[in-house]
């Protein structure tokens, strides 16, 4: 027989919840307008049990369904609604779900059956506010016999508020599920790759045939039959359904699949477009410098650059050691304030090796100051030699700023990092050396250390102080128009050139710098040769000369 949850909360004052047809899908009518954790009983005197649940109304922001259903307000087992063990058992299984009217980001939600994960639903969401767009998450053959506990969870954006609605939730029960179509299956799965595939789509169901469709649409037997593999080279949505001779047709299954943007190096990331859409793959090794707990930060870094992970929904599920080398980095760029981060979207797998130096550079406060604005250092492991914190007495706290000075200026030092054992250690009173990593905000530089070694430090067993090689790094944006950046790294100060050609290799503009600074460079070309005229749209190439080294690298102007 086929259920459907219809409840009635039980509180002080009871609300109401009612049921339509059993062949249709049947609304929540859940009133309540305040945050609620509890339980209420539905059909059959089946108790529900619900956790981080709101109502939803018509007349609120939240993207009810039909005008009903009910708010999961965080992600994880912090937010789901579970049943009571129910007699009978579940054959197939099926709920509505809709972005809340909350922050941007993916929502997904997840089925599990006695503990155990069935299914996870296609992620939805996007752009902060509301998305009209009802999904169906819709798992048949589940075919679990006896008693079942039933439980969804919202799973996207760890303790973040990523509010997804849910609604018309209903379920047959042991056997019925028997008699659908298996679902379709994609081999090679959904996810981001570096190059065109070839999608096979299949059924465990003898004598099943599969349609699909490319575009968006939900499949039907009007629909494409798929015959052979599918050449994917585009961002593309598969959407399949299988059908036989004396079953029900199965769920429609949908496999999104991506293409990712090679990058070859960390600068070259960070110079990429921050939409928190595209998804970029880092080609070369990237070093893990340290790591966290919280939201599942990672700091990681290589001969160029440097950038912060940050994971809070847990995508890379590899344990990494500091030193480890990580290879193919995938994921987006995102802007916090002033600090770029890099939200993965997979896991890389195992570290490449093991107990590598760290690129470090030994700077002065006065380099770190004067990069604000262009980042070269955010991130990155430094050293500071001689330097000393203003009016120190008493221990480091927790989540506090200090000043610290060297021969050379003032800049903030930062205990950003609660776990470090420092905190409660006494504050140093004579010069030292530190070494930490660079942030920013509000517009000021600061450094943090990752723990007691990096104060004074005599030895590098987990770090090599290691001087970043000359290196022309690239442009961006490119294409451009009418200017763009071009940056190179410098192991020590000395003199260089940047030069601009044309196609036909005749020198446009050149750039003499007297002495470039040792670190990160960055010359702007504003497209204009040396006598002031602005040249036409086309391939160019920059060169950096500086000693023995020269190396080019191509860009495009675009009007």
């Amino acid at each position: 027989m086929k259920k459907t949850i219809l409840v009635a909360l039980i509180l002080v004052a009871a609300f109401s919840i009612w049921a339509q047809g059993l062949e249709t899908f049947d609304n929540f009518e859940y009133t309540g307008t305040n945050y609620i954790d509890g339980s209420f009983v539905g059909e059959d005197d089946i108790e529900w049990f619900h956790v981080h649940v709101t109502g939803t109304t018509a007349g609120n922001n939240s993207n009810p369904i039909d005008g009903n259903g009910m708010i999961l307000r965080r992600s994880g087992e912090g937010s789901r609604i579970y049943s009571e063990p129910i007699a009978g058992g579940i054959g197939n299984f099926s709920v509505q779900m809709r972005k809340a009217y909350t922050s941007a980001g993916d929502r997904q939600l997840a089925l599990y059956v006695n503990d155990n994960l069935i299914a996870e639903s296609i992620t939805f969401g996007g752009a902060s506010g509301a998305d009209d767009t009802v999904h169906n998450f819709v798992v048949n053959g589940v075919n679990i016999p006896g008693d079942v506990v039933i439980e969804l969870r919202n799973i996207q954006g760890g303790t973040q508020n990523r509010q997804v609605t849910i609604d018309n939730i209903t379920w047959t029960e042991y056997g019925s599920g028997m008699n659908f179509v298996s679902n379709p299956t994609f081999n090679p799965p959904a996810g981001f790759y570096d190059e065109p595939i070839e999608v096979e789509i299949s059924t465990s169901t003898d004598g099943a045939s599969i349609y699909y469709t490319l575009d968006g649409t939900i499949p039907s037997q009007e629909s494409t039959l798929y015959v052979g593999t599918i050449s994917i080279d585009t961002p593309t949505t598969i959407k399949a359904i299988g059908y036989a001779d004396g079953f029900e047709p199965s769920a429609v299954v949908t496999a999104d699949y991506s293409f990712v943007i090679p990058v070859e190096n960390l600068a070259a990331l960070r110079m990429s477009i921050a939409d928190n859409s595209t998804v970029y793959k880092v080609t070369g090794d990237a070093i893990l410098s340290y790591k966290r707990t919280s939201r599942n930060q990672k700091y990681v870094q290589d001969s160029v650059g440097a950038i912060l992970i940050d994971d809070a929904p847990g995508a890379i599920t590899t344990n990494y050691e500091i030193g480890d080398a990580i290879n193919g980095l995938t994921g987006r760029l995102s802007q916090y304030f002033e600090t770029l981060q890099f939200i993965p979207v997979s896991d890389p797998g195992p570290a490449v090796s093991s107990g590598n130096p760290i690129y470090e550079t030994v700077v002065t406060v006065a380099v770190l100051n004067s990069d604000i604005g262009n980042f070269n250092y955010q991130s990155r492991l430094v050293t500071i030699l001689d330097a000393s914190i203003q009016n120190a007495s008493g221990s480091f706290e927790g989540g506090q700023n200090y000043d610290l000075a060297d021969a050379t200026g003032l800049m903030t030092f930062r205990t950003a990092f609660a776990e470090s054992d420092y905190i409660g250690s006494a504050i140093p009173t004579v010069p030292f050396t530190v070494r930490g990593l660079v942030g920013h905000f509000q517009d000021t530089v600061q450094i943090t250390p990752r723990g007691l070694a990096d104060f004074n430090p005599v030895s590098n067993d987990d770090d090599a102080l290691t001087p970043a090689p000359i290196k022309l790094i690239g442009n961006y944006p490119n294409p451009f128009n009418p200017e763009t950046t071009i940056q190179f790294q410098m192991e020590t100060a000395a003199p260089a050139n940047i030069s601009i050609y044309n196609q036909k290799g005749q020198l446009v503009k050149s750039h003499n710098i007297v002495q470039a600074n040792a670190g990160m460079n960055s010359y702007v070309w504003n497209g204009q040769d040396d006598s002031g005229n602005s040249l036409s749209s086309g391939i160019y190439f920059f060169r950096l000369k500086s000693g023995a080294y020269s190396s080019s690298k191509k860009m495009i102007l675009m009007k």
